[in-house]
């Protein structure tokens, strides 16, 4: 990043009077660029995604000249051998140009890349859809045959073999109807990759902005710094420049929106800073552009802000209206929905802020359901640096050229593998960053090889460790974590044991070190066969986050719901009804308890004398004794105060498990 800088906001039709050398630096502060070998946007072109990058004259020959004007070939005087010292320092190459003939910027707007791929020319075939990267797009172990391609949004770089492999394809928005069209005579995909752009702002605490009456920065001017109504009009008495039109601007601070109508009304227009020499730039379905306002951080109301935790199905049921304004994602990763039961268009939202439906790439407000991701992201590097992989389910095995180095865990609770198909040394990881080896709890030049998601349980954590075999000796019970086995006063050489409930990490040393077990319900008769291991250092219950969900019967098909407004009474009425009042069927678990939305403070309980056919109801969870459940993902929801009985839909009751 040094010597002469030239920055580039638009595009640029002929850049071959550009004097730079060999290898050059270029920093992408936003969007994704495309350099060309010819002017007018021809010839051989090179993708630029945001970041910093070197690059050595990619259009030159392979071979190039000498000084002597030999081609490279052998002179006469080094053939009788008589060539002196100080020619052969003089014979070296010319210092070469890095030549650039055009560069433009294929990447305007911040909405999901989508690329599809068919198997016969002009998009005939059972479509392939790609959303994000791949680095291995094989199918059953083949490449996609891709006789034609249509690219709705982003600028994708396409590899004919796996993990970016060879030379790629640079691909724009638009059709490309057979191998030809997009250079290639095979018309194979192994691997893709799209470029995406992020809002990015110099200048936030600036907001200015220069508005021109005709295109390319001509004609009558006007300066904006503040939200505008209508710059149409001379409403600032100061203002001598009346405009009749925008031909083109200029956005030298801040994050804008132009608005097609006055009062800002119409079709929108994301505006970040940078030049638009006409309406076409700034992606306007026609030439007006009215009214602009500002985008602040602060521009969420907070008298209507809905948090969300976990995956909602639909935010009506919530109190929230279908209209969302901004997003802001504290953690993690999420997919918000245009209709309820996480269906219609996705729109993929990342941790940052989201100041309005353009950010995330819609072309409205409705957003009625959302769901977080689980979402892994392995690094080559420590530091989170090199090369990454990111998968957001089970992994088998993982790419033998990924050595980990460093971790992130956005969203769920994770098991790696020191080999394939989950087998090997296994460390346990809960959302968080993890820079290094040892933070992972691997040992140094330790490798990773597999994953898998923990798997979620709605039960009161249990374990029983036994001094003998076969579940027998001094028996210790526990549903809560025990940092050193020693330190707290219980034996650690443990002979067997049992998982009552829930997941449990069992590790050889004290402080959750060495080596690590995750166990889910089942029993040991010998934990020294099992785990080579004959003492128990540590241990920990798996806890999960809250997660919303209905209870629904399988042989009526209806919910279990609350009736009445169980705000202004101490009770609630629990039916199976297939009609619902508004969250009235939304259900969590809290440390055993079965709660609704309406209510954190009551939880439900099963009154009077327990016996087939007793009825539960919604009631305060102070009330003794507290009584507590366990809920399979798919089945019986079952007492853990009263064993022996479960769930069930006569009324609602509680009946024998054998009924």
């Amino acid at each position: 990043m040094c010597g002469q800088r030239i920055e580039i906001r638009s595009d640029v039709i002929d850049a071959t009077s550009w004097e730079l050398q060999e290898t050059i630096s270029i920093r992408v502060v936003r969007g994704g660029w495309v350099l060309y070998e010819k002017p007018n946007f021809k010839g051989e072109k090179i993708a630029l995604d945001e970041g910093d990058i070197e690059i050595t004259n990619p259009f030159s020959p392979p071979e190039e000249p000498l000084h002597n004007g030999q081609n490279g070939q052998p002179g006469s005087e080094e053939q009788n051998g008589e060539k002196s010292e100080s020619d052969q320092q003089e014979e070296t190459k010319p210092a070469q140009k890095f030549v650039i003939g055009s560069i433009r910027r294929a990447v305007r707007d911040y909405s999901v890349p989508e690329i599809s791929l068919f198997p016969e020319e002009n998009a005939e075939g059972k479509k392939v859809i790609f959303r994000d990267t791949s680095e291995d797009a094989r199918i059953f172990g083949f490449p996609v045959k891709a006789n034609s391609i249509i690219i709705s949004a982003g600028l994708w770089l396409v590899y004919a073999h796996p993990f970016f492999q060879g030379v790629p394809r640079v691909l724009e928005v638009g059709g490309y109807t057979n191998p030809a069209a997009w250079g290639v005579e095979q018309p194979y995909v192994g691997s893709l990759h799209p470029l995406k752009g992020e809002p990015r702002v110099e200048n936030l605490s600036e907001p200015k902005m220069v508005i021109y009456d005709k295109p390319y920065f001509s004609g009558k001017s006007r300066t904006i710094t503040s939200n505008m109504r209508d710059f149409m009009t001379r409403i600032e008495p100061g203002q001598t420049a009346f405009m009749y039109n925008t031909g083109s601007l200029k956005v030298l601070g801040g994050i804008w929106v132009g608005y097609e109508k006055e009062g800002f009304r119409g079709h929108q227009y994301l505006l970040e800073e940078g030049e638009y020499h006409d309406w076409r730039v700034w992606g306007g379905c026609n030439a007006e552009l009215r009214s602009v306002r500002v985008i602040r951080a602060d521009d969420m109301p907070q008298d209507n802000t809905f948090e969300v935790t976990e995956a909602i199905p639909d935010v009506e049921l919530f109190g929230y209206k279908t209209s969302t304004r901004s997003i802001e994602v504290l953690s993690g990763a999420w997919v918000a929905y245009s209709h309820v039961d996480y269906s219609g268009n996705q729109y993929i939202l990342e941790k940052g802020f989201y100041s309005n439906c353009v950010d995330w790439g819609s072309q409205d407000s409705r957003i009625c359901s959302v769901q977080p991701i689980l979402l892994i992201i392995l690094y080559s590097e420590p530091d989170f640096l090199g090369d990454c992989h990111v998968f957001d389910q089970n992994q088998e095995a993982l790419p033998e050229k990924l050595l980990t180095k460093s971790c992130r865990v956005v969203s769920g609770s994770w098991v790696l593998y020191e080999e394939k198909q989950h087998s090997g040394n296994m460390f346990v990881l809960s959302e968080g960053d993890y820079p290094n080896l040892t933070s992972m709890g691997c040992p140094p030049g330790g490798t990773i090889r597999s994953a898998r998601v923990v798997p979620m349980m709605f039960s009161v954590p249990s374990i029983s460790l036994f001094g003998l075999e076969c579940l027998e000796g001094r028996e210790i019970t526990t549903s809560t974590e025990i940092v050193s086995m020693v330190e707290e006063g219980f034996n650690n050489h443990i002979m067997s044991l049992r998982v009552n409930r829930g997941c449990w990490v069992l590790c050889e040393h004290s402080n959750y070190r060495g080596r690590q077990f995750l166990l889910e319900p089942i029993e040991i008769t010998n934990w020294h066969k099992f785990s080579s291991l004959s003492s128990i250092g540590s241990m920990y219950p798996v806890r999960q986050k809250r997660h919303f969900f209905r209870i629904k019967n399988n042989d009526t098909g209806n919910y279990l719901s609350v009736q009445g407004d169980v705000e202004e009474m101490k009770s609630g009425r629990v039916v199976a009804s297939a009609q619902v009042e508004p969250m009235s069927d939304i259900w969590y678990y809290q440390e055993g308890l079965l709660k609704n939305k309406l209510s954190s403070t009551m939880a439900l309980q099963a009154m009077g004398n327990i016996e087939p056919g007793v009825k539960v109801v919604l009631w305060a969870e102070t009330r003794l004794p507290i009584q507590t459940w366990e809920a399979q993902m798919s089945g019986l929801i079952t007492s853990l105060t009263f064993p022996g009985v479960v769930l069930d839909v006569k009324g609602v009751t509680l009946t024998h498990a054998a009924l």
